[in-house]
């Protein structure tokens, strides 16, 4: 299989601060300050952005069981209906969304969704009624739709393969930051601003969190680089931004810039074309599914009961133990595709992460005898998040020729999760069979082993084909010309050489 080249080690002294070069040698490289500044600014506004992201589409839940259930009256199936009309926002908007990221800045446009996105969280304070809440949940979703997809395509723009896995990993792990730090602070306003200025506590972290997020949207203004070609962002210095263009360039990686309508058609119906893009949706599509399975864990902490009937945890309590799921999830996101760059195991580490979702929620679907066993294997779904980022990391070495199909296949991979979304939970995750949904947690397993089997598919084609990696989606087209201009040049050779001996004749 071919195999993107290693990134040169560019050097220019007038790249690298010298200040920098002092604290520590690792800095006297300009590649490494690069790097430091792109992880300091563009990965820490992007992990953050993400946070609040699952933060605020999170919120209703983390709310649901702080008193918002009770105070609106929703002992109907409202909870799911909430997650429902987010993500038919959020489906309907999401490639519409990374299509005008290819004619608009990202660094307007994503912040401009996500102060917009904040507004409409805080706004949820105020709902009086689960019809409100529809109408806030479906706009949000349309909002929220440019976060994940438009930031994973500015990270595949900025970082070479060696580097990607760890990096797709650490804004992944935002999702699981959010859930936890959502955990934390419904408690801590539960605890301590249930009842200010005439606020329960549910209400609080509606005006908390869209505040946050709307503080934070601002800021990317300032921290969103673009692309390499195209950056206008005022902490990288012109020997950067070149640096940069070239590191790229030599990774054998095509970074994003603004294209026209027709040539992102004709990006798109070569994607529409390729097995490739199918057996990934397959791929991701089923592994986003399957892990709906610790999506309703507050649900089940909820319902607990004691011997006497009263309710186990308090709602404090129930607010904090999923922190433990969230805290696994993260060192195993991260430590699963630190390995995937180090050692090359893209497929490997996707398949042995669902492999292990395989295994838990086969043993969930039983629903065992014991409390203590139904919460470890909870537990043990939450670290096998790592699947769906090492996946997206080998997408991206496969398509590195073709930035518009990767923002494009990755916008309609999570148009289609979220239909899923949207649909699936109505039957399969429904209130009414909490805890134990004999529905979806073997579903969740089936999901697992779709998504084996599409990514054997996947490395069986890439094994087949390897001209996709230096060529792209075009990549029989462009050795049928190479074939073409071969036998043209030993057509001539072959002619000069008849010329030559005709002369020698004579």
């Amino acid at each position: 299989m071919s195999k993107p080249p290693p990134p040169a080690d560019h050097s220019s002294p007038s790249a690298s601060p010298s200040w920098l070069a002092k604290i520590h040698p690792y800095f006297a490289s300009p590649e490494h300050t690069l790097v430091l500044k792109l992880d300091l600014l563009l990965l820490s506004w992007a992990f953050v952005a993400g946070l609040m992201k699952d933060m605020d589409q999170s919120a209703t839940t983390s709310a649901y069981v702080s008193g918002m259930q009770e105070a609106l009256s929703l002992y109907g199936n409202e909870l799911v209906e909430f997650t429902t009309y987010f993500s038919i926002g959020y489906a309907l908007f999401i490639v519409p969304s990374q299509l005008v990221q290819t004619r608009v800045r990202p660094s307007l446009w994503l912040p401009f969704c996500e102060v917009v996105w904040g507004a409409l969280t805080l706004a949820t304070f105020a709902a009086k009624s689960a019809k409100t809440v529809f109408v806030l949940r479906f706009f949000l979703g349309v909002f929220e739709a440019s976060s994940w997809p438009g930031i994973v395509s500015l990270i595949f723009n900025w970082y070479t393969p060696p580097e990607l896995g760890k990096r797709l990993a650490i804004f992944g792990v935002s999702a699981q930051a959010g859930s936890m730090f959502l955990g934390i602070l419904q408690a801590a306003l539960y605890r301590n601003l249930d009842g200010a200025r005439n606020l329960a506590g549910w209400q609080w972290l509606f005006v908390v969190s869209g505040v946050m997020t709307i503080v934070w949207g601002l800021y990317g203004f300032l921290a969103i680089p673009d692309a390499p070609s195209t950056t206008r962002a005022f902490w990288l210095t012109p020997a950067e931004r070149e640096l940069a263009v070239r590191r790229m360039r030599t990774a054998g990686t095509t970074t994003q810039h603004v294209v026209g309508a027709r040539t992102v058609w004709d990006r798109v119906k070569k994607l529409g074309a390729s097995p490739v893009a199918y057996l990934f949706l397959a791929a991701y599509l089923q592994f986003a599914w399957s892990q709906r399975a610790n999506a309703y864990f507050l649900l089940y902490l909820k319902g607990l009961k004691s011997a006497d009937g009263r309710a186990l945890y308090s709602v404090y309590t129930v607010n904090l133990i999923p922190l433990g799921g969230y805290a696994i999830s993260i060192v195993a996101n991260i430590g699963l595709n630190a390995l995937s760059d180090w050692k090359e195991w893209r497929w490997q580490v996707a398949v042995g992460a669902a492999l292990l979702q395989l295994v838990a929620t086969s043993v969930l679907a039983a629903w065992p005898g014991g409390r203590g066993v139904i919460m470890a294997f909870y537990f043990l779904t939450f670290a096998t998040a790592a699947w769906g980022y090492a996946l997206l990391a080998w997408l991206a070495i496969i398509l590195r020729k073709e930035p518009e199909a990767r923002s494009v296949v990755v916008g309609v991979a999570v148009t289609l999760v979220y239909v899923g979304h949207a649909t699936i939970p109505l039957r399969a995750w429904r209130t009414a069979d909490s805890p134990r949904y004999p529905i979806g947690f073997p579903l969740a397993a089936a999901f697992s082993v779709g998504s084996i089997v599409a990514m054997m598919g996947m490395w069986w084609y890439v094994r087949k084909y390897p001209g996709i990696f230096d060529y792209g989606l075009g990549f029989k087209n462009k050795r049928a010309e190479e074939s073409v201009a071969t036998l043209e040049k030993v057509a001539v050779d072959s002619d000069d050489e008849r010329r030559k001996e005709a002369r020698e004749v004579s």
